[in-house]
Order: structure tokens, then C-alpha cells, then sequence
């Protein structure tokens, strides 16, 4: 036997249940025999199992009865006396086979095959009944429930052991691969979860949290519903009392998880005293600092643009509780990012987003996705958009920016209502306050030794020439009558910068 132990608990206490629920079909069945199609489900879920734990005998005597069933349900096998005999006798054998797992050997392998060679006399392998497809992925997406539901089951049970969640792991990730997952949203948010919770177990050891065990016990119990109505051809995406206990629970775990996630920056690690802290400083790093930020920004951005457009699916509380949470942890993350790299500006800016992504309105979508495209953008033009949001913010402007799903990115005001509108105001009143200080210098000139200087006005704007350019984009703007594009935007932030050199 080359089962793991950990796999091969995991067999005996899901085996367990199915070879007793056969024996409940034949005990149920009288004279007129056992429900044929229960008994083919049944002995195809303890087939599953037995492949799975490496226990080829085992899963080829499952498969002499689950080849019987399917020929009673069709009607091409009759019950008879014969047939009757010759399944209690697989049915005892594989109470015996189960006893005998943990200490496998050839005797028992010699069994099995004798026990299935005589099923084989009424019901042939390579004998086959056609059954719509759509039927026979549910029926295996149900048997697969039922056999994860176990292992979770067990997990539970043993929330410090990383083989049970490996063996559950291997499984799950097998059936998150099968394309008709998709059409079970239950399904897929239940193995999503899986991987969640099992992840620190899985790659550090660490036992699974009270959080994470109640959130697999629903998850278990989400599983056990999903089978039977997959079996019995009900709708598996309506709204139960488990869908709803374990989207509570998968809701309460992520948010805390959220709070318990913290990347801290290097910089907090070595002493406030100036220094660098480092022994060795590479001369020529391959990349900056600033260009693994953008790095970050960009990749976070196009997640944060996927999310959104899944968002705009959601059609029920589930899927749209499901949205809810991708969105706040690219959110989180995104704002972590920005803190560990020291833009705790950018970081708070991010942070306003939160309302938004709880309540998923065209709008709220629209301004997420805006905050997408910003992260996304080519150079570090993402940066600087979200920078110059964070300017705005200082002197009073509201976080986050809501607009319309075509408006380009712009300054905006509170309205009577609550919500937010745009506005120029604020530019004019920067360069009203501006001009103001144009006469004096905020320092003195900084001499900076025999190097030849070429003048910055030989360049660019600045000072006086630098607001007034200012000023022709604000009127050029209020002649179009429509809201500042990006690149507007970004230069008249730009000028007001320059504003200040003279």
C-alpha cells in the first residue's frame, strides 16, 4: 500500500460512510431491489476515494458495483437472486477491505479482484449507458462535494496537521481545474475559501486559527448541501441557510485577516539615527526603488481592473459578497504596498476607496476603476496622478474620487447631496494663493560651487510665466465647458510647482 497515512485516514473515514450507505440500499431495496441509480452514485463517490488513496483493487471492486447500478437504472439488468447474492457478498467484502486498510497486502488485493470478477458476469466493464454531459459533470462535481466535504471534515478535527491539508489541498486544486466549476458559484467560493484558510498551514505549519476552523466547518457543510442538490438535478446557485452561514463566515475571516496583514518597511527595522543601517550597499542595484514601486503599482492596478469587472456581474448576495471581498483586499493591498514603500500619502488616499468597494453602485464601480486605470498607467505616471490626488486631499478635497464610468480623472468638490462633483476651484484658488507669494522667494538661493549653471527659465516655466500658463489652461478649460483631462491636469499641477522657483 503506498497511501500516505494521512491520505489513507482520510479514505477510511469517507469510504466508511459510503460502503455503509450501500448496505442501507440493499437492506431498503426488498423484493424489488435497491434504487440503481443511488447505488451507482454511491459506489462511483467510494471509486473516487479509492483512486484517490492509491488502493487500485479496492477501486476496481467499487467499480464492478457501480457498473451493476448503472444496469439496473437503465433496465439492461434485472434483480434477481443471483444479482442480490453477489452484492451483499461485494458489500461484506468491502467492509472487510476497509478493516483491513491501514495493513493492505496481496491477500487482500486477491479478494477484491475475485469479488469483481464475479460482478463482472452480470455487469460487464466496457459496457456503458449515455447520459447527457451536463448530467454527468454535476454528478461527478457532486461526488467530488461530498468527498472534499470529508476531508474538511477531518481538517477540522486536526487543525496543526499539514499532510490532512495537503491531501485536501491536492484535491481541491484538482477540481478548481474542471471548467464546469464555474457554473456552481457555491462550489468555486467554497474551494477559493479552502485554499484561503489551509495556506499558512500548508506553507509554514501553522495551525489553523479559530477563524479558519469555523469557516471550514461551513464551508463542510456548504459542500454536503451542494452534493445533494447537484444529485437530485436542483438548482445548486439558489440561496440556502448554508450559503449564507458560510458566507458570513468567509466574510468574517477575510476582514479579519485584513486586519491581522501589516507589511512594515524596511526603514522601520534600523535605527532613527540617520544611517542606512546596511553593511554593504550595492553601487549599481538592478532597479530603483521608484521603478519597483511602479512595478507594484502596475500589477496591482490591472488586479484591481479585473475585480471591478468581475463586480459588475454579481447578480445575487453571494456573488456580490464575493465581489465585495476580492475588491477590499486589492484595495488592502494596494495600500500596503504604498506604506512599505513610504507613500503613506498614496497608502491614505487608497484607503478611502473602502466605502466604495462595500457598495458596489455604478459609480462606486466607475471610481475604482478609474483608480485602476491610474495604478496601470505606462512610467510613473500612475504614481503622480495618485500624488497630485493626495495634494488635493491636504487642502480639503473628499477621498474617494467618484466619477461617472467615461469622466477622465479630475479634482473634485463636495455637492449639496453628499456626493461628489467636479470642480476648478480649487485650481483657481491655488493660483489666486500663489500669486500672492510669487514676489518672495520661500528660501534663499543655494550656491552650488564652480559648475556651470544653465539657467531653469532657459528650460521652463517658472514664477510669474509658469502661473500664467496656468491661468491660459484654466480659461482654456472654462471655454470647452468640459472637465480637465490627464495630461491638463498633470501640467497645471506641474506649473504651480514651478511657480514657486522664482
Amino acid at each position: 500500500m503506498s497511501s500516505s497515512a494521512g491520505f489513507l485516514e482520510f479514505f477510511i473515514l469517507e469510504a466508511s460512510e459510503y460502503v455503509e450507505e450501500l448496505d442501507g440500499l440493499l437492506l431498503g431495496g426488498g423484493a424489488a431491489g435497491p434504487n440503481g441509480d443511488a447505488v451507482q452514485r454511491t459506489a462511483r463517490a467510494l471509486r473516487g476515494t479509492a483512486t484517490m488513496a492509491k488502493l487500485p483493487a479496492f477501486a476496481d471492486l467499487a467499480a464492478g458495483v457501480e457498473r451493476v447500478g448503472r444496469a439496473l437504472h437503465s433496465g439492461a439488468l434485472a434483480w434477481e437472486p443471483g444479482l442480490h447474492a453477489a452484492l451483499v457478498a461485494a458489500v461484506d467484502d468491502l467492509k472487510l477491505l476497509l478493516h483491513a486498510a491501514r495493513t493492505w497486502s496481496p491477500a487482500e488485493a486477491r479478494r477484491a479482484a475475485e469479488r469483481t470478477a464475479e460482478l463482472a458476469r452480470f455487469a460487464p466493464a466496457g459496457q456503458a449507458v449515455a447520459t447527457p454531459a451536463r448530467s454527468r459533470a454535476h454528478s461527478f462535481l457532486s461526488t467530488e462535494a461530498a468527498n472534499i466535504a470529508a476531508g474538511l471534515e477531518l481538517l477540522t478535527t486536526r487543525p496543526g496537521d499539514p499532510e490532512t491539508a495537503a491531501n485536501v489541498l491536492r484535491r481541491v486544486r484538482a477540481l478548481r481545474g474542471v471548467a464546469a466549476v464555474k457554473e456552481v458559484a457555491p462550489l468555486a467560493d467554497v474551494l477559493e475559501a479552502t485554499e484561503d484558510a489551509t495556506r499558512g498551514l500548508e506553507l509554514d505549519g501553522e495551525p489553523l486559527s479559530p477563524d479558519g476552523v469555523a469557516l471550514l466547518t461551513a464551508a463542510a457543510l456548504l459542500l454536503r448541501r451542494v452534493a445533494v442538490v447537484l444529485r437530485d438535478g436542483i438548482d445548486p446557485n439558489a440561496a440556502t441557510g448554508e450559503r449564507e452561514r458560510f458566507t458570513a463566515a468567509y466574510d468574517g475571516w477575510s476582514e479579519r485577516l485584513i486586519q491581522r496583514q501589516r507589511v512594515v518597511p524596511i526603514a522601520e527595522l534600523f535605527y532613527a539615527d540617520g544611517s542606512t543601517g546596511l553593511v554593504d550597499e550595492a553601487k549599481s542595484p538592478p532597479t530603483s526603488m521608484a521603478e519597483r514601486f511602479r512595478l507594484e503599482l502596475v500589477s496591482q492596478g490591472e488586479h484591481l481592473r479585473g475585480a471591478v469587472s468581475a463586480s459588475r456581474a454579481a447578480s445575487d448576495p453571494a456573488s456580490s459578497g464575493r465581489a465585495r471581498r476580492v475588491l477590499r483586499r486589492a484595495l488592502r493591498s494596494i495600500e500596503a504596498t504604498a506604506d512599505s514603500f513610504g507613500h503613506s500619502k498614496i497608502g491614505e488616499h487608497v484607503r478611502g476607496y473602502a466605502p466604495a468597494a462595500d457598495r458596489l453602485d455604478a459609480a462606486d464601480l466607475a471610481s475604482l476603476e478609474e483608480l485602476a486605470h491610474r495604478l496601470s498607467e505606462p512610467g510613473a505616471n500612475g504614481e503622480r496622478v495618485l500624488a497630485a490626488a493626495s495634494r488635493a486631499r491636504s487642502i480639503g478635497e473628499p477621498t474617494p474620487v467618484r466619477s461617472a464610468p467615461t469622466a477622465p480623472p479630475m479634482i473634485r468638490k463636495p455637492a449639496h447631496d453628499g456626493h461628489t462633483t467636479p470642480s476648478l476651484d480649487v485650481l483657481n484658488a491655488s493660483i489666486v494663493a500663489l500669486e500672492s507669494m510669487s514676489a518672495q522667494p520661500f528660501s534663499e538661493p543655494l550656491l552650488l560651487g564652480d559648475e556651470p549653471i544653465v539657467p531653469i527659465e532657459q528650460l521652463v516655466y517658472r514664477g510669474r510665466a509658469a502661473l500664467r500658463r496656468a491661468v491660459e489652461i484654466r480659461d482654456e478649460l472654462r471655454e470647452r465647458g468640459t472637465a480637465p483631462d490627464a495630461e491638463s491636469l498633470e501640467e497645471l499641477f506641474d506649473l504651480l510647482e514651478l511657480a514657486q522657483t522664482e
